[in-house]
């Protein structure tokens, strides 16, 4: 449930004054839209929640005024009265709030929303209440439990387009998190301030006995540009309360597995066919909604991106692009994994010092990058990697075999030679729960590894300049692209 609340209220609340219809008129002025917003949260034993979310527009007045005129003219014919059109307004809003809690997986029961202010017609507001089933998380892992808060109200991770928004956001947020009985806290977010330009984010927060509060407030100008949302919220990572509590919980949560199949076939005069076949499996789930959303957006957009992009990242690092295709597959295949098949000829693709070729890579798929928080899934990540050299090529160096491991995730490196073959299989396993500290702490001393090798010069040719001043390129960060992409959903 990281982040899905924050995004989605945001947008859920934006909503009834930001209409599809604006526009921007020669005569133009940036509004600005103010709220004030408390969400209550009682956690219970059990990690369910009674969550009461009141949500106060304060501004602009125009803006609000224009829709309670719409919200009462169902009035106008004589149809409805005041109150049943009132009474319709809420049932609409409550009908998104749940489509929009369902949709993200949120289990809610006991529901209702009522508004308050449209006959007076000084604000709109806007109380929505429910029972939240499994909304603190326990995680076995280390005996603990998560709320998750995001401060930021979602603009944190919202995509922002190149010109930033045509009006200014003034928002004062409250989070009032009531722990269980016997509960003990662990940690809550804590002071943080940030000033863009005229814009500002800021938190504060507080314990009260057995009640956290926490406050942020944000101005965003109009037009903020991404890097604008970058500078306020970029940093900004503390948005959990934890606690442990006498009573342990149920875990509920998926696997991820993906395979990553890597081969590099060398030939001698150090060109490279490159050929990644990436493969999701699980969760089961979001594989079938990447396959709907491809096959949504079109089969080949999707394979002509993919192709241009990773050609894009493989010309950055160095490499030169003779030719290269891309494949989908599963798609039509209920229970089959998706596959993204990609094939490369490349020159420059290793780099060439010392007399010799250096290939290095990340056994560890990148993993620990980026990685906040605990693991929302149990992780079964592996690389196959293959380098096949032609006839009297030298290896001179290969990585160490490895076995390590830390409360129970392990990273498994084993490399073989066969022949003219080397091949590389490593394995990380990470379990539910894991801290981006343990992952780190397992991962990030493994990340570099090294083939080192000779090859043949062709008879009648050498090297050119150009071949020897390649740079390195990893393919697993084409894999990481990928993991990103794949996240990003």
């Amino acid at each position: 449930m990281k982040r899905v609340l924050a995004v989605l209220f945001t947008a859920l609340l934006l909503m009834p004054l930001i209409g599809p219809e604006m526009g921007l008129a020669e005569d133009f002025q940036p509004k600005t839209y103010k709220q004030e917003f408390v969400f209550t949260i009682v956690i219970m034993p059990s990690g369910d929640a009674n969550i009461t979310l009141k949500t106060v527009w304060l501004e602009p007045k125009d803006e609000i005024e224009k829709q309670i005129e719409k919200i009462l003219n169902e009035t106008q014919n004589g149809n409805m009265t005041v109150e049943e059109a009132i009474e319709k307004f809420e049932e609409e809003q409550l009908r998104r709030y749940v489509e929009g809690l369902t949709q993200k997986g949120v289990e809610i029961v006991n529901e209702s929303l009522k508004s308050y202010g449209i006959e007076e017609g000084n604000n709109i507001t806007l109380v929505f209440n429910a029972i939240a089933k499994g909304f603190a998380k326990y995680y076995s892992y280390d005996d603990h439990w998560e709320v998750e808060v995001d401060p930021t109200r979602g603009y944190g991770s919202m995509n922002i387009p190149d010109t930033g928004l045509p009006f200014a956001i003034d928002m004062n947020n409250t989070f009032i998190i009531k722990l269980p009985e016997n509960a003990t806290l662990l940690s809550y977010p804590r002071p943080f301030v940030k000033q863009y330009n005229t814009s500002r984010f800021s938190v504060t927060s507080e314990v009260e006995g057995d009640t956290v509060v926490i406050r942020s407030y944000m101005y965003l100008e109009p037009f903020l540009p991404p890097e604008g949302y970058q500078a306020l919220f970029g940093s900004y990572t503390d948005k959990t309360v934890t606690y442990r509590a006498p009573y342990k919980g149920e875990e509920t949560y998926e696997r991820s597995v993906m395979n990553e199949y890597v081969t590099l076939d060398i030939y001698t005069n150090g060109s490279v066919r490159l050929h990644m076949k990436d493969e999701y499996v699980e969760p089961k789930g979001e594989v079938a909604q990447r396959k709907a959303e491809i096959i949504a957006y079109g089969v080949e957009n999707v394979t002509e991106y993919i192709l241009r992009t990773y050609s894009l990242a493989l010309g950055f690092q160095g490499a030169l692009v003779d030719s290269g295709k891309v494949r989908i597959l599963g798609l039509n295949e209920t229970d089959a994994p998706l596959v993204i098949d990609a094939e490369y000829m490349l020159r420059n693709f290793t780099k060439y010092e010392n007399d010799s070729y250096v290939y290095s890579f990340d056994p560890t798929l990148g993993l620990a990058d980026q990685l906040q928080g605990n693991l929302q899934y149990e992780v079964n990540h592996t690389l196959y990697l293959t380098l096949n050299l032609p006839e009297g090529s030298e290896i001179l160096e290969l990585p160490d075999n490895v076995t390590d491991e830390l409360n129970g995730n392990r990273l498994t490196v084993r490399v073989t030679r066969e022949g003219n073959s080397v091949k590389v299989v490593s394995s990380v396993y990470l379990r539910y729960g894991a801290p981006a500290e343990d992952v780190k702490a397992l991962l990030l001393k493994h990340e570099n590894a090294t083939i080192r090798y000779t090859i043949p010069a062709e008879e009648g040719s050498s090297l050119t300049d150009t071949q020897k001043m390649a740079a390195i390129v990893v393919a697993v960060l084409l894999i990481i692209g990928a993991v990103a992409i794949w996240k990003r959903r």
